[in-house]
């Protein structure tokens, strides 16, 4: 692969303008075709094959003018009175109807409007009608009062109140900006006359904002760190014109892939986070291989040479995360799938990009590749004429691995224990899907939802809905027949006819809520709909906890326990839906998941890079090692943003459900770089020697061949580290939470596997394991594919043709001195 990769550099800068044309024109067609077939973005989390999901189904069969809970477009306005008030007080009665009368004139295509109007005059008017039309129906006045209390829409002490409504579109994704302004505008209107009004709901989300400034932020932190690592202002620029391209490429791709399937409205923002990072330092990579080859090659063999042997490595690397998130797909969730496939995408476009624009860039640049040099960074003279400094690169890496040896087992220790007590928070992980209940306390959202929470309990933020659908009931089962026969004896009674089928549905109706309503976390359940033809019911399930409580969880799994039962000693079926079933739903396949998805890429870890290194110990320190910097990033992102250490974050609360498994993902990728950039330097030299030390060094082989090693390629290492953590830091200044907590948890995974785990557990194991370090059995030698990632076959190739050059040119001149 080196030499087919030495050809495709060499090419690609004797061609520079060809290879640029051709990235800018795919840039082009990609851009254009994006912009004129995109769809655009959605930000539903549905997962096919969960209980909820078919119980969705449930619903739309028995109810079909009804829509998927997921497609609800429902807005809650939320309205209280000033501590001391009540909103049945003429001036906010008042300003209620404002609000209202703005809503309604404001939203000509709203739907779902029985609930919609000034509560204070509409509530009793409903309270009213439910209790006449269930006494009418033959329930117990005591229950439809307390079924009626259920659905108030003011509090006991009257100071808060809401109306609810729906917009008649698709999906919450299809609410226009105007109407959000409409609402806003609305809500303005009851502040000014001193009323406290807050919108949430479906419909009333916050839109997808992308704040341009994170990728300047990381392109500008990128460009010092460049600076300082070449000493170069054309050099450090170079990295970032490439990885814009790339990343300029794959997000447009992402968008044009929108036509073609449904992707969430996250993709894009993690692949360009993930794209920009990656990008720059594979061109980082092969930038810094091709500063040393220059001064000793021709320029086009030079670049030739350093995409032949960085360009190995950065295919590698890219490689291993693109397998990790192309194995997202493993779990079968088609949200997380997409994501990780698009991601993967924007890392292939980028290793693209690394192995033929570098090199064409280096060609357009000529010899001023590393021009506008600044004195005193990476090794230049001090002033003009001066000679360049050379090694002192090197010294402080140098000075630290050689610390390393000195003490290996102290520095094993502290990392080992320093992570492993940084991991402990993450046994305290809580995962759940964004909501107005997770919201940023300064938003509408989350003000109405905690409104709603203070006036009407937890409960009433986690509404869930129950599907009962009896068309196969059946009349003889035993623990309907109390219920049948009492409505057996009232039909006698009123000289009416009796339909058994369908006095055993209502008895199964009225069996499935008494069912419910024993379970201690349930506050109600009540019928809320029929169908025309009286074989399905809905039921409201009103919690006592609220949607990101583990009691809502644990809930759930109750009620579908005694779902079973019911459907078991009735034969009819039940599903239990909504947005909060679906949710945690969501969450926890995505939890089952995880276990599964960290065995697949460990033990692809172990496999890559036992072919790689020949060796048994270094997989398995790699994996380990993983394993300690993944686990340290859950903690030190759940201490944070979930517990709110120090009050860093305004609003801390659960993690979004697939952070957790996107972050094993990509921080495998991406300690599987460092890896290999780090660790195939120790390799090398250990392999050139023969293993034997040089004469007259203190250290052993591998002792010196991991000092050596990690002299050369710690400086790139650290570079590429800085780079990824800036560019995945920079995002924590987006709007949305979700995409702040990502790129802190990318970060800190960096961190930790770049600086703790590569740079200090790595080398301080191999010291430690001396020649068990490279040790692997014979069998298990010739049975794995040989992987020559450094390019070392090219290199000898390379030197044996400069040796019979050189060689020649000495033939030559002794003929013509001879002739002479």
């Amino acid at each position: 692969m080196a030499k087919f990769l030495f050809r495709i550099g060499r090419w690609s800068y004797l061609h520079k303008w060809s290879v640029v044309a051709i990235w800018l024109v795919v840039l082009v067609a990609v851009g254009g075709s994006a912009l004129g077939l995109q769809k655009g973005f959605e930000d539903k989390f549905s997962i096919p094959g969960t209980l909820s999901q078919e119980a969705a189904e449930l619903l739309i069969k028995n109810f079909p003018e009804q829509k998927n809970p997921l497609d609800n477009a429902g807005v809650n306005i939320v309205f209280a009175a000033p501590e001391g008030h009540r909103l049945s007080e003429p001036q906010y009665v008042a300003a209620i109807d404002d609000v209202v009368a703005h809503i309604e004139a404001g939203i000509p295509d709203m739907n779902d409007t029985m609930r919609f109007g000034n509560p204070v005059k509409l509530n009793p008017q409903l309270q009213q009608g439910i209790i006449d039309q269930e006494v009418a129906s033959g329930l117990p006045e005591e229950t439809a009062r307390a079924d009626a209390a259920n659905l108030t829409l003011m509090s006991e002490d009257g100071r808060i109140g809401f109306t609810t409504f729906g917009i008649d579109v698709p999906s919450p994704t299809d609410v226009t900006e105007q109407h959000r302004a409409t609402i806003r505008e609305a809500l303005e209107i009851g502040r000014s006359q001193d009323l406290i009004v807050e919108g949430g709901g479906a419909a009333f989300g916050d839109p997808l904002e992308i704040k341009t400034t994170s990728e300047i932020i990381g392109l500008g932190v990128a460009f010092i760190v460049l600076i300082f690592t070449f000493g170069s202002l054309a050099a450090a620029g170079l990295p970032l014109i490439t990885a814009v391209v790339g990343i300029g490429i794959g997000s447009l791709s992402i968008v044009l892939a929108t036509r073609f399937v449904t992707l969430n409205n996250t993709t894009p923002v993690l692949a360009v986070m993930l794209g920009l990072a990656v990008g720059i330092d594979y061109a980082l990579f092969i930038l810094a291989r091709y500063r040393a080859e220059y001064r000793k090659s021709p320029r086009p063999d030079a670049a030739g040479i350093a995409v032949g042997t960085a360009g190995s490595a950065v295919v590698f690397a890219g490689l291993t995360v693109i397998i990790a998130l192309i194995s997202l797909s493993l779990v079968r969730i088609p949200f997380l799938t997409y994501m990780g496939l698009s991601a993967a995408l924007t890392v292939f476009i980028a290793v693209l990009v690394a192995l033929t624009l570098v090199p064409a860039m280096l060609g357009v640049m000529g010899k001023y590749a590393f021009g506008a040099k600044i004195p005193w960074l990476a090794g230049n003279p001090r002033r003009p004429g001066e000679e360049p400094r050379r090694g002192t690169r090197l010294s402080k890496g140098h000075a630290w691995v050689t610390f390393v040896q000195k003490v290996p087992a102290l520095v094993l220790t502290v990392v080992i224990l320093g992570l492993g007590l940084l991991t402990l928070p993450a046994l305290r992980l809580e995962l759940s899907l964004p909501n107005d209940s997770t919201s940023s306390l300064s938003s509408t959202q989350r003000k109405s939802a905690d409104l709603l929470t203070e006036g009407f309990g937890d409960g009433h933020n986690s509404l869930m809905l129950g599907v009962v659908d009896a068309a196969d009931v059946d009349p003889e089962a035993p623990a309907l027949q109390p219920l049948v026969r009492a409505q057996r004896d009232m039909a006698a009674a009123e000289g009416k006819p009796f339909d058994e089928k369908k006095a055993a549905a209502t008895a199964a109706f009225s069996y499935v809520v008494e069912r419910f309503n024993t379970n201690a976390d349930i506050k109600h359940v009540q019928i809320v709909g029929m169908s025309e033809n009286g074989t399905a019911a809905q039921l409201m399930i009103t919690p006592f906890a609220g949607p990101n409580d583990p009691m809502t969880t644990k809930l759930l799994h109750s009620l579908r326990a005694s779902q079973t039962e019911a459907e078991s000693a009735t034969g009819i079926t039940i599903g239990i839906t909504g947005l909060t079933p679906i949710q945690r739903d969501v969450t926890q396949k995505l939890s089952d998941a995880m276990p599964i998805y960290l065995g697949v890429v460990v033990g692809l870890a172990v496999i890559l890079l036992l072919m790689v290194f020949r060796s048994l110990m270094v997989p398995l320190i790699a994996g380990l090692g993983f394993l300690l910097s993944v686990g340290a990033a859950f903690g030190v992102t759940v201490m944070v943003w979930q517990e709110g250490l120090w009050g860093l974050v305004e609003t801390p609360g659960p993690l979004i459900s697939f952070m957790p498994i996107f972050l094993i993902g990509v921080t495998f990728g991406l300690a599987m770089d460092y890896q290999v950039f780090l660790v195939s330097r120790m390799r090398e030299y250990y392999a050139h020697h023969g293993g034997v030390p040089t004469p007259g060094s203190r250290y052993s082989a591998v002792d010196e061949s991991v000092i050596e090693g990690y002299t050369l390629g710690s400086r790139v290492v650290t570079s590429a580290a800085l780079i990824m953590i800036a560019v995945f830091v920079a995002f924590i200044d987006q709007p949305l939470p979700f995409i702040k907590i990502f790129g802190f948890a990318l970060g800190a995974g960096v961190l930790f596997d770049a600086f703790f785990v590569r740079m200090a557990l790595v080398p301080a194991s191999m010291f430690l394991l001396g020649r068990a370090t490279w040790w692997m059995p014979r069998w298990l030698d010739r049975l794995l594919p040989h992987l020559d990632i450094e390019g070392a076959a090219l290199e000898k190739e390379w030197e044996r043709r400069r040796l019979e050059e050189e060689r020649l040119a000495e033939l030559q001149i002794e003929e013509l001195r001879a002739r002479a």
